[in-house]
């Protein structure tokens, strides 16, 4: 289910599981020099306002839920400071460019930013306002900006698939 189409600027391939739901609207903007992937896996829920800023991949696992206003992109956007051309002409290189992969029933808290390359590990928790920008093992709880680890969840622990 979806509130109100997404605003979509750029090229870009979208693939969406089943029983999706995004609640207001999402922007999802795409730039690069090849084909630009947005993967969304099935119950997933994507808050309003969350922003996906994809070059190459961006990969949403399956039952995982992204708080509203955060903000996930493969691309610092820009490959470097250029004071003599406007920001727009300064494109990123295919250096400023790594996917994101977020595992199957990672909980993503409101306004975060999950910046280009990482990997966050199945089941993990990333609480408000976190910055991600370095890998997240399975099953772990992070917070901060940067954001670390604060607890490893046991499976027991761990949120579980609903479903079948």
């Amino acid at each position: 289910a979806i509130d109100r189409l997404p605003y979509m600027t750029g090229p870009c391939r979208v693939e969406l599981g089943s029983d999706i739901r995004v609640s207001g609207q999402i922007n999802i903007s795409a730039s690069s020099y090849g084909e630009p992937l947005l993967k969304i896996g099935s119950g997933v829920f994507i808050g309003h306002m969350t922003t996906f800023d994809v070059a190459d991949r961006i990969e949403i696992g399956d039952f995982v839920s992204i708080g509203s206003m955060t903000y996930i992109a493969d691309t610092e956007g820009h490959s470097h400071y250029n004071p003599k051309r406007p920001i727009w002409e300064v494109l990123a290189s295919k250096d400023d460019i790594a996917p994101v992969v977020i595992e199957e029933g990672v909980q993503i808290s409101k306004r975060c930013m999950i910046l280009k390359g990482v990997r966050i590990g199945a089941r993990s928790v990333i609480g408000a306002g976190s910055v991600v920008r370095s890998d997240i093992p399975p099953d772990s709880i992070v917070m901060g900006n940067p954001a670390r680890v604060v607890k490893r969840m046991t499976t027991e622990a761990a949120p579980q698939k609903t479903g079948t």
